[in-house]
């Protein structure tokens, strides 16, 4: 799944090489793929695949929390427990906002500076998710959403002189200016639409910015 090709990129053949910054991110990208999944499937009301998703997830939890700061490690507890409470409630939205904030929280600890591929791309694939449980209740947030929007393109902006492939940059810049008319539109089936275009595009920017690709 997405990200996965990430973790497996920083993986290095002598283990005693392996600095701890890195070993983090790999515990990290590797944990994040099942909350991915969690969101599509929560939002598709899934409930079968949510949980087999969700049993992928716990199984990163302890190396996860060995990773992570304390105050860090106490937050994502309890996200953990929230997502479990609406995974039995069968709280759809909620297993899906849920996860996304514990994706967020795994991509705000990984260590910038270690990673081969630029953290925004993570942070990018980020937005994507949280733009879709954003636009999935029946009265949305604007406001919540104008500022994932603000972040999305910023993050776009601090990579985009980065990217080798002139279509992809004028397509990631169309995605951006598509949400920006969403929201300024109040446009929900333009932005679902926009928002699975920036996730089917953090592909080919993983793809792109990865080097000796």
């Amino acid at each position: 799944m997405r990200l996965l090709a990430i973790a497996f990129l920083l993986a290095v053949s002598p283990s005693a090489s392996v600095s701890p910054a890195i070993k983090a991110n790999d515990v990290l990208l590797s944990a994040m793929s099942p909350f991915e999944d969690m969101i599509e499937f929560a939002l598709a009301g899934k409930d079968s695949d949510i949980s087999k998703a969700l049993v992928a997830a716990d199984q990163h939890v302890t190396d996860v929390k060995k990773t992570l700061s304390a105050s860090a490690a106490s937050e994502f507890t309890a996200l953990m427990e929230s997502l479990h409470r609406a995974a039995t409630n069968k709280d759809h939205h909620g297993v899906a906002r849920s996860a996304v904030e514990v994706f967020r929280l795994l991509i705000d600890n990984l260590h910038a500076k270690d990673l081969e591929v630029p953290m925004e791309v993570s942070l990018l694939d980020y937005a994507g998710f949280k733009l879709q449980v954003l636009a999935a209740t029946e009265s949305p947030d604007w406001r919540d959403i104008r500022e994932t929007i603000g972040d999305t393109a910023g993050w776009w902006n601090a990579i985009n002189s980065k990217v080798t492939e002139k279509g992809l940059r004028d397509t990631f810049d169309s995605v951006i200016r598509g949400l920006g008319d969403a929201a300024r539109l109040e446009n929900l089936p333009m932005l679902r639409f926009a928002a699975q275009l920036d996730l089917d595009l953090v592909d080919l920017l993983e793809g792109d910015l990865t080097p000796n690709r």
